[in-house]
């Protein structure tokens, strides 16, 4: 757990610059040191981040990415960096109003925050599974793709904007790189947390605090409703990927169960069962299907799954055994590949790090095809089994403005208590939530 330390003077007696100014790039004027430019600070008491931490002085803040070892000390424009610095210290003016996304998952932060149209340089725009962003780098002129073919060039365009969210192979001067570990946390509601380190470099920590409460909210809401299940009505879910053999793995095919902490972490809060095995990796696939001799679900992460009889055949059984795995006799076989890219993007690996409440909404129907509602709508998890199709993004499908909050794809619930036996139990106002947050997702690609 991490806390936001305030050590400047809490008295407002000058100039404040808030997140509200970030459109105009306004700065400070006549700086004056006793001032708090920061009245609004991010609220960390209670959230589940684990890599980052920052404190507030009275005109910088100072942010700390634990996980990659990295502080930034940002600085209310128009006023002085503290004295006494490192040389090697990094500064960045803030509020930031053009920078650079080089890692997809770093858009839909941004875009969340409503400043999507900062991102002026982009790594490959090409796997970006946001379809506003799609729209507005096709008809804006304003994002340019990063060089690389050219390292020079790659540098100059760097150059050109404020801050490098993500790093590049192509860009050899890192001093405006800020690195990120959102994808690291543990924790599903602590990678949603980090809106509030991006936030920071904009200002704009008052609509951080409030997108994060109401993810937090709905996630624990969503959490509690999938908590009554007995024991013996709990499925077994595992996440499982076949490595085909290739130059990178020695040419060797192996058959993986994955137990990362928010796989855990979500199978768990959904009303599920996860698959530990005691080992992890296997290298003939009938000790990898022994493993799955009791699983009822099964949540693919192979690369390349063209249809549900290549993905069987690749773990060495067919769907017409269906006599030997309940997964294959039940048609519970899903992927993460639900939207995508006409290249291939994965928004699971973008949205869903963000959205935690939506994944946990998945998540839930997965385990129960009732819940959160019984006409609910999956937005990433697509069962391969009963041949779910894939949503492919495009600007066309753009729903929302990229110079404003991006929409959550879960809507807020508010229901009762799951049932795995038919149909979710919900209030009128709850069922009325639960249509909500399925009709709301298919609105938002």
């Amino acid at each position: 757990m991490r806390s936001a330390i305030a050590l400047g003077c809490l008295a407002l007696l000058g100039v404040q610059v808030s997140g509200q100014n970030l459109k105009d790039g306004q700065c400070a004027q006549n700086f004056d040191a006793n001032t708090d430019y920061f009245p609004d600070k991010l609220q960390t008491r209670d959230d589940d981040a684990q890599y980052y931490e920052i404190e507030y002085h009275n005109n910088y803040k100072l942010i700390t990415d634990h996980r990659n070892e990295q502080q930034y000390y940002l600085v209310q424009c128009g006023t002085q960096p503290p004295a006494g610095l490192a040389a090697n210290a990094i500064i960045h003016q803030v509020p930031v109003t053009n920078v650079a996304a080089l890692e997809t998952t770093v858009v839909p932060y941004l875009e969340m925050l409503g400043v999507g149209d900062s991102i002026h340089l982009i790594a490959d725009s090409s796997m970006v599974s946001s379809s506003c962003f799609q729209k507005y780098r096709e008809t804006s002129n304003s994002v340019t793709e990063l060089s690389t073919t050219n390292v020079t060039l790659a540098n100059q365009q760097a150059d050109a904007v404020q801050v490098q969210f993500g790093s590049s192979f192509y860009i050899t001067d890192e001093n405006g790189t800020i690195s990120s570990a959102a994808v690291n946390e543990p924790d599903i509601l602590g990678r949603a947390a980090w809106l509030g380190y991006y936030a920071a470099f904009y200002n704009l920590e008052s609509l951080a605090n409030e997108i994060i409460a109401d993810i937090t909210g709905n996630y624990d809401r969503l959490k509690q409703a999938a908590g009554g299940y007995k024991d013996d009505q709990k499925p077994l879910v595992a996440w499982t990927m076949y490595d085909a053999p290739s130059q990178y793995n020695q040419n060797t095919a192996s058959w993986n169960v994955s137990v990362a902490d928010f796989k855990i972490q979500v199978t768990e809060d959904a009303g599920g069962r996860i698959l530990k095995p005691d080992t992890l990796q296997y290298f003939k696939k009938e000790d990898f299907l022994q493993a799955l001799t009791d699983v009822d679900i099964i949540i693919d992460e192979t690369y390349v799954a063209p249809t549900f009889d290549a993905l069987m055949e690749d773990y060495g059984t067919t769907t017409g055994d269906d006599s030997s795995y309940k997964f294959i006799k039940n048609k519970r076989v899903f992927r993460t590949d639900g939207i995508l890219t006409p290249s291939g993007g994965y928004d699971w690996f973008a949205a869903a790090v963000v959205m935690g409440d939506a994944m946990l909404s998945d998540m839930i129907n997965v385990v129960n095809p009732s819940a959160p509602s019984e006409d609910y709508k999956r937005i990433w998890l697509r069962n391969l089994a009963a041949n779910e199709s894939i949503s492919v993004t495009t600007a066309n499908n753009c729903t929302w403005d990229e110079s404003q909050p991006r929409p959550n794809f879960a809507a807020r619930f508010e229901g009762d208590g799951f049932s795995m036996s038919g149909a979710s139990t919900l209030t009128a106002m709850g069922w009325t939530a639960a249509v909500l947050l399925s009709t709301a997702i298919m609105t938002l690609f």
